[in-house]
């Protein structure tokens, strides 16, 4: 397929030159000018998938990958109109939907989808290195896991076969910020085993979350969607699943780890991981309330 030839079937969708659609899996990139899918291009000379670009801002003019779109609001809208007019999409094992600000080890994004594939893992994401910007304590790494049976995977970078791509486009529209689909994904597989967090590979999450100042942010509010609404909606349309919790059992252990200790220091491991950021997090809770009491008077 030419550049020409996609122009001619769609604006939304062009192809670099000489691209054609074969390697067995998709990395799906929202990116804006700061995204970091040129360097994991470049550190994975030998990759085993195949990459579009869904833009949030023009592209740099030197930008060279397999497809570019341009159409969405955020990345579920944008991978929504690509599923329109990439009628070989299904020729893809796995997809994985990846933020512009998080950073694969070199490698790592064909690892992980030969993690996916050998152990044909339905709803998956990576882990997230300790030391970065972690949204969901569930999603931090646990060095004895290769991969762990979960409740949740975030929006940031699922990872999804076929079947679970078919099972659950239809949630991709449900918000406008996209906060609260994957709260939709755990509630509709929450009795079904399919969710798996892969330690053994493990991304930076480069950027924190910026309700206030983030460009996206400010975009929803000017189009006048309130995150907390959207996601109080989710919460009342799909019943509750738990919360996001490592689950008991059903994990892959990391190589030479015991078989006969495996089970109790993973759940040892998972209780040091939510410590470490539970305390931090009812410290900073404690200084704000300490903050806002009223001054003593004598």
């Amino acid at each position: 397929m030419s550049n020409s030839t996609a122009s001619a079937e769609s604006a939304r969708l062009l192809f670099g030159p000489g691209f054609k659609p074969g390697r067995p899996f998709l990395a799906f990139f929202r990116a804006g000018p700061q995204s970091l899918h040129p360097r994991l291009l470049a550190e994975d000379p030998q990759r085993n998938w195949d990459a579009c670009v869904s833009w949030w801002s023009a592209p740099p003019p030197a930008a060279q990958v397999d497809m570019q779109c341009f159409t969405g609001d955020n990345k579920y809208e944008g991978f929504m109109e690509f599923m329109q007019d990439a009628d070989f999409l299904s020729r893809y094992r796995y997809v994985m939907l990846i933020d512009d600000d998080v950073y694969f080890r070199p490698g790592d994004i064909s690892r992980m989808f030969e993690i996916c594939d050998r152990h044909a893992l339905y709803l998956s994401q990576p882990a997230l290195n300790r030391s970065t910007n972690i949204n969901h304590v569930v999603t931090a790494r646990n060095p004895l896991c290769e991969v762990r049976r979960v409740s949740f995977v975030e929006v940031m970078t699922p990872c999804f076969s076929q079947r679970a791509l078919a099972e659950l486009a239809h949630t991709f529209d449900l918000t406008r910020s996209t906060c609260g689909i994957d709260l939709a994904w755990s509630s509709l597989l929450r009795d079904r085993d399919l969710i798996r967090v892969v330690d053994a590979v493990a991304v930076d999450h480069t950027k924190p979350v910026d309700p206030s100042g983030g460009v996206f942010y400010r975009k929803l509010r000017s189009m006048g969607v309130d995150v907390h609404a959207e996601v109080a909606d989710i919460m009342r349309r799909y019943p509750d699943f738990g919360g996001p919790r490592t689950l008991h059992g059903g994990h892959v252990y990391r190589q030479g780890l015991p078989r006969a200790i495996a089970a109790p220091a993973t759940r040892i491991a998972d209780s040091m991981i939510k410590l470490r950021y539970s305390v931090p997090d009812r410290l900073r809770g404690w200084r704000n309330r300490l903050r806002r009491a009223p001054a003593a008077t004598g």
